[in-house]
């Protein structure tokens, strides 16, 4: 019997390494010695490894956009904006998507909380992300289980949202509250000759809704465009389906919108993109930034996987190749679900620098 291993093993399993650089990052976590320190704590995820370091590398990369968006507007000669609308009010415009799901939830206090101190520049969402923020206005939505029977739940005229419930009721109220301002809406057309887009109607609903909970209420006050090319998909369509037979004729203008946004990144200095989820809010902020050959800053916030070639899993890397990225920007994508991780990024980027962020909004 040999009284030694296989040479083969040894130089297997003790292969020599090559020497790493010096300034390379180690792996080190928070140390619970030193007490409860939260802020510590989130500091400490750029080097745990794993999702916990691509969220504080997403941390990072947003306070590089925060950092360029409190620099003065400079004059480009190569930019000639004519149309105030789109001129750039900050070193970087920063572009917020989500999807619909994040406002039913409590991440809606986040997104609305950045737009009552006017943090972000431009928001799209779906039109689910505009009326379950108008509907909790007037309705409270719960919390349930993700396993409730859908059959049971139909005929008790509860919706779910995951493991959130939304009585049918809420929607009731919300046509209720809505006929009448579509009503206007149309007279306006008629008689005045309003062209009404999704994000001029969005802009009406917020200040109709008249409340400081909303998102949309905040966004109005604070001149914020929000943007939702597909309006018709959720209640709203619904109801604007119904009030067709009722009063038709109102008429929704997408081109209008798609110069708009199209306008804030192409006069943009620098720009910007969060985005939490994936499918069309992502896509939507991805192509308006194609039209100036890129973001400069990116972080996606989503659960999807590349495997199936979804624009919504892609790797930032993939916008790259689309020219949606600039090929000198360091882009994140944290596979996380957003409730649990956005809060900790708005904690430890848009709040922590929140003075120095509304310092010129109080001012005006």
């Amino acid at each position: 019997m040999a009284d030694h291993a296989p040479s083969i093993a040894m130089e297997a399993v003790l292969k020599s390494s090559c020497d790493l650089p010096e300034d390379m990052p180690k792996i080190r976590g928070y140390d619970f010695n030193q007490g409860v320190d939260i802020q510590a704590v989130l500091e400490s995820y750029i080097n745990t490894g794993f999702q916990a370091s691509k969220l504080g590398l997403a941390i990072q990369e947003i306070n590089h956009m925060i950092e360029k968006r409190l620099e003065p507007v400079q004059p480009d000669e190569g930019k000639e904006c004519k149309d105030s609308v789109d001129a750039p009010k900050s070193g970087c415009t920063i572009f917020l998507g989500y999807t619909s799901n994040l406002i039913s939830s409590g991440v809606r206090e986040s997104i609305r909380y950045l737009a009552e101190h006017k943090m972000v520049d431009v928001i799209v969402t779906t039109a689910g992300g505009i009326e379950e923020d108008l509907i909790k206005c007037m309705a409270h939505t719960y919390l349930g289980d993700f396993n409730l029977p859908g059959k049971d739940l139909r005929l008790k005229g509860i919706n779910r949202i995951g493991n959130l419930l939304v009585p049918n009721d809420n929607y009731c109220k919300f046509e209720n509250w809505l006929m009448p301002i579509l009503d206007q809406m149309l007279l306006e057309q008629n008689t005045e000759g309003t062209r009404w887009t999704p994000s001029k109607m969005i802009n009406r609903l917020g200040k109709e809704i008249n409340d400081p909970e909303s998102v949309y209420y905040w966004a109005y006050k604070n001149d914020i465009p929000v943007f939702s090319p597909a309006l018709t998909d959720g209640s709203l369509g619904d109801i604007m389906y119904f009030h067709s037979f009722k009063k038709p004729g109102l008429i929704l203008d997408i081109v209008e919108d798609i110069r708009r946004i199209n306008g804030q990144a192409v006069f943009a200095q620098q720009s910007g993109m969060i985005i939490l989820g994936g499918g069309l809010v992502k896509h939507h902020i991805a192509n308006a930034n194609l039209m100036r050959n890129g973001a400069d800053y990116a972080v996606f916030v989503n659960t999807g996987q590349e495997f199936d070639g979804s624009d919504s899993g892609a790797q930032p890397d993939e916008a790259v190749s689309w020219g949606k990225i600039r090929m000198d920007a360091n882009p994140v994508k944290v596979c996380a679900d957003a409730t649990l991780v956005f809060p900790l990024i708005v904690a430890q980027t848009f709040a922590l620098h929140a003075d120095k962020l509304t310092a010129s909004k109080k001012a005006e």
